[in-house]
């Protein structure tokens, strides 16, 4: 079945290091019935700054040195890839420097993924956007120009289709910032399919998301919201993360066509309870209006 709604179980950091616990995570996310697994394609020399200014002076960035177990190995990308391959379920990645989009071609992914935080990131934009590749675009702590100037870059440098996620980048963010009928402004502004990327616990927001147009849902998933690591304590548990998806295809189900039209089963039923006119001496149907109106099946509303 070609699903509507496509579901993102975001991996990211929280294989703590473990190729084997990374092959365990998408074997999972593709159990739980997740189209796509994501991880992250990072360095910390190209992403953290050693040194930041505190105090009013430059000191060690305490971000920087206790970056650890967050590094996905290149030679990882392949063994995953082909983990994926084997679960039917696609594997792709954020790259968070250059040369991270060289190496996701060489790995042959078909998606790349864009994060919040690089919405700025011009040469990233570029390099992403000359593979012609389809992008998934997240705009947490954005504004509409960010998101017009970002997508200006991409198209004008050959990128495929392009999904806006929206997003908020606070980790776990409050319901009361999750502002999600941004999802049809976003819609509305740029006509581009929207999804979500969510970080607020359960499945509430997802749901909604869904349930307002949202085409994308990214979660991120852990085995267990105590293991160390900063992504663990606002991830969903993989049981969580398969009743969302159960939840969400139903209710794909639920939302249906658009046009209000009777459903096949309402239409067997119609005439049982519809009025018609009966004989009052009879209780028989008639052709004319000379009787009382009645229904044969006794179902009040109100």
């Amino acid at each position: 079945m070609q699903h509507q709604v496509k579901i993102i179980a975001e991996i990211g950091s929280n294989y703590n290091g473990d190729l084997d616990l990374a092959k365990k995570y998408i074997s999972a996310a593709a159990q739980c019935g997740a189209d796509m697994v994501k991880f992250q394609t990072l360095r910390k020399d190209q992403l953290i700054a050693p040194k930041v200014t505190m105090g009013g002076g430059l000191k060690d960035n305490p971000v920087y040195q206790n970056f650890a177990n967050l590094e996905l190995p290149d030679a990882w990308h392949f063994s995953l890839q082909t983990c994926a391959n084997q679960n039917h379920i696609e594997f792709f990645s954020t790259p968070f420097y250059l040369e991270a989009v060289e190496l996701l071609e060489r790995v042959g992914i078909a998606t790349y993924k864009i994060a919040s935080g690089d919405i700025t990131f011009i040469p990233l934009l570029k390099a992403v956007g000359k593979t012609g590749k389809d992008v998934i675009l997240s705009t947490g702590g954005s504004n509409l120009a960010d998101v017009e100037s970002a997508l200006n870059v991409l198209t004008d440098s050959g990128a495929g289709n392009i999904t806006l996620l929206h997003c908020v980048s606070s980790y776990p963010p409050r319901f009361a910032e999750m502002n999600l009928k941004a999802i049809g402004t976003l819609k509305n502004v740029f006509d581009l399919p929207v999804g979500i990327s969510d970080h607020t616990p359960g499945s509430l927001v997802p749901i909604a998301a869904v349930a307002m147009g949202a085409g994308v849902v990214e979660k991120h998933v852990t085995f267990d919201r105590a293991l160390p690591g900063p992504d663990h304590p606002f991830a969903m548990t993989m049981a969580e993360f398969a009743e969302m998806v159960e939840q969400i295809r139903l209710l794909e189900l639920a939302l249906g066509t658009g046009e209000k039209i009777p459903s096949d089963d309402e239409l067997s039923r119609q005439h049982r309870f519809r009025r018609g006119v009966y004989d009052q001496g009879s209780y028989q149907p008639v052709n004319d209006h000379n009787g009382i109106w009645l229904r044969p099946e006794h179902r009040c509303e109100f």
